[in-house]
Formats: structure tokens, sequence, C-alpha cells
């Protein structure tokens, strides 16, 4: 739960265009990034490519899915946080 409230903090204090939905029973969050305003294809764009992460894809998940990301927050905070920063540094540039 801690890893929860580590990514739910540091979109609302560093990302708040992305939206965090916590986890019911599982490691992974969904990631509601529609007010970045970008298609799914610049949306998995900014993730693989600019920030070096592999997150799985909303739209992978069937229709409404576009515009949000699943990220596995079951890792080291030290990991977790590194990826974040990356995420942070990628959409500061696009």
């Amino acid at each position: 739960m801690e890893n929860v409230r580590f990514v739910d903090e540091f979109f609302k204090t560093k990302l708040p265009k992305i939206k965090v939905y916590p986890p019911q029973a599982s490691f992974l969050v969904w990631l509601d990034c529609r007010d970045l305003k970008l298609s799914q294809e610049e949306l998995v764009d900014l993730f693989q490519k600019k920030a070096g992460l592999l997150l799985n894809d909303g739209s992978m998940f069937g229709p409404g899915g576009e515009g949000y990301m699943r990220l596995n927050i079951g890792c080291p905070r030290s990991i977790l946080d590194t990826a974040l920063n990356a995420l942070k540094k990628a959409v500061d540039k696009k």
C-alpha cells in the first residue's frame, strides 16, 4: 500500500494531468492520461519511446481504454521513483 500512496502523491504534485485509480486487489494502477490530449498512439509513444517505460496500453482492454495506461507498482520504491521521474521528464518535454 505504500507504493500506492507514493504513486498517488507523485502524480498529484508532479503530474496532475494524469489521474491515478488505485488498485482494488493487485499491484496494477490505472493512469487516466486523457488530460494530456494525446492520441493513443502518441500516448504509447510518450511512455515507451520517450520515457522508456513498458506499460499496458489501455486500449488493449477494449473500447473505452483509450487515454489510459496501466502501471505495475509491485516493485522496489527506487525503481518506481526512477520510472515516474522518467515519465515526468518525458511529459515536460512534450
